[in-house]
């Protein structure tokens, strides 16, 4: 019974360790497309935009209607699904949906 709890710790150490990197790896997208966003609209007044990066999430969440750090990963799952989409891969894939769920439902026009 020992030997069947280590295997239990140890498959939900790499889960958690996988979803710690999936999360790590969608924000960090999701912020450098906010950093994007900021420096074509020009919000950028020094080197980190960090300010600008804060203006367009704002704004985002404003006009979306989520929180700012909900924003972050929303676009991060935005660019990740435009990159899917331009290496040949299903666009809307189960694992892209999954990953859209915190964003409430997609505006289709």
């Amino acid at each position: 019974m020992k030997i069947y709890w280590k295997i239990g710790l140890g498959v939900a150490a790499l889960l958690a360790v996988a979803l710690f990197v999936v999360w790590y790896q969608v924000a960090s997208i999701g912020h450098e497309a906010l950093r994007d966003v900021a420096t074509q609209a020009n919000l950028c007044k020094t080197v980190g935009c960090s300010e600008g990066i804060d203006e367009a999430s704002s704004y985002l969440a404003e006009e979306f209607g989520l929180s700012p750090r909900l924003v972050e990963w929303c676009t991060g799952v935005d660019t990740l699904s435009e990159r899917m989409g331009s290496k040949g891969l299903v666009n809307r894939s189960w694992w892209i949906i999954l990953l859209y769920k915190p964003c409430g439902e997609p505006i289709l026009e």
